[in-house]
């Protein structure tokens, strides 16, 4: 059409020019919505409980590991101050890195106290170390880090006489259907270690070869 008029097939390309703007905004609030209640929600789920009494398992098997943790609890029996509550906790810093499973939590969630807890290995030896403060103290989102566990226990490694309540430290008899149960820590979640970037063999930081391939560590 000639003049100032708009032809039919102009206001067609209109609409549909229209229509996309429409669609394009209303995909974009449905993803920014989306990411904006996903965001909230993982961290909501994942929190780690706080408690004024919590309860750290650690598991460990192999001969010297085990003579090592055993000696460890017989050193800190009876724990009747702050600074032996301050020195049983950095024992207990040094050993976990060798640990093979853990559990740190609120400790309603070990009905047994440190006597008992769940792990469907055999053998081994599984340290239990239970605090009291006077003041709700943190526990962990996730287990298997044992850099998680090992920076909690650093906290209790930090306590004044006015944060200590009570501590004790056990062996704990591991056995099927007990609570709570422990799980198999990552490897790559190990302080002090390092991974093969050839066979996926985790190490200790220091060593130069890994024990498993024998490759040295990439620099």
């Amino acid at each position: 059409m000639v003049g100032g008029g708009i032809g039919l097939g102009e206001l067609l390309i209109c609409a549909a020019v229209f229509v996309l703007l429409f669609v394009i905004g209303a995909v974009l609030l449905l993803v920014r919505n989306r990411a904006a209640s996903g965001s909230g929600g993982p961290a909501a789920a994942v929190a780690a409980p706080r408690a004024h009494e919590v309860v750290f398992f650690l598991r460990f098997e192999g001969a010297d590991d085990e003579s090592y943790v055993r000696d460890l609890i017989a050193r800190h029996a009876g724990i009747r101050t702050v600074e032996q509550a301050r020195e049983a906790a950095l024992d207990v810093v040094r050993a976990a890195p060798t640990a093979t499973h853990a559990f740190v939590g609120p400790a309603n969630e070990a009905p047994e106290g440190v006597a008992a807890c769940g792990c469907g290995l055999p053998g081994g030896v599984v340290l239990g170390f239970s605090v009291r403060a006077r003041r709700p103290m943190s526990t962990v989102a996730d287990d298997q880090d044992l850099r998680s566990v090992v920076a909690e226990l650093r906290q209790i490694a930090a306590w004044t006489p006015a944060d200590f309540a009570s501590a004790s430290i056990a062996a704990s008899s591991a056995r099927l259907g007990a609570q709570p149960t422990l799980v198999s820590v990552r490897d790559e979640a190990r302080p002090g270690h390092q991974i093969c970037v050839f066979c996926r063999t985790a190490f200790l930081a220091h060593d130069t070869r890994c024990p498993s391939c024998g490759a040295r560590p990439s620099t």
